[in-house]
């Protein structure tokens, strides 16, 4: 990913049986159910404290606004992409490979209004 963290992604719905028991009992809590050892007992009540912290709620409703923000301005970006090449006539879907990246959902084959005998 570009730098030098370690990084572990976890899947909470896996069903392999390849982690121990209070990591599978962590990943339970993760997906929605009530917890089932010591630690994520402690866990839930540390995040029911922090719920109720108005500042890091504030701090959390801050940062969930500007992400929002940001993806708006990400999709606007992407549909003047688009209207850039229906104007120009260029070649930059492949450049930004919209069509082949799922993130983006995909675009349409752009629409060639020439005959074969112009190309």
């Amino acid at each position: 990913m570009g730098d030098e963290a370690v990084k572990i992604f976890l899947n909470a719905k896996g069903t392999l049986d390849d982690v121990s028991n209070e990591l599978k009992a962590f990943l339970d809590y993760v997906a929605g159910k009530k917890p089932k050892d010591a630690y994520v007992e402690r866990l839930e009540e540390a995040v029911k404290e922090a719920k109720k912290n108005r500042e890091w709620r504030h701090e959390y409703m801050t940062l969930l606004i500007r992400d929002q923000e940001n993806v708006k301005i990400g999709e606007e970006k992407m549909h003047l992409a688009e209207a850039f090449a229906e104007i120009t006539d260029t070649a930059i879907y492949p450049t930004l490979n919209f069509r082949e990246n799922p993130r983006w959902g995909g675009i349409p084959e752009k629409k060639h209004h020439r005959s074969e005998s112009e190309l």
